[in-house]
């Protein structure tokens, strides 16, 4: 019985492991890494900034 114990807890921490390093490459920001649009929203918001309102589909937007 003790060996089954220590493969389950073998088990519970590689299984843990993976799924952290899952949610790193594919859900950055659930796991505490800021991602790029972010980042890109926290420069935007600071005093003084101009805002980049570039859409994907639509192209750079001209500021007045």
């Amino acid at each position: 019985m003790e060996t089954a114990g220590i493969l389950l807890v073998i088990f519970l921490v590689a299984a843990g492991f993976s799924a952290y390093i899952y949610l790193m490459i594919y859900h950055p920001e659930w796991v505490g890494i800021t991602g790029k649009e972010a980042l890109k929203t926290i420069e935007e918001s600071k005093e003084g900034s101009e805002v980049d309102d570039s859409d994907f589909f639509e192209g750079p937007k001209k500021l007045p």
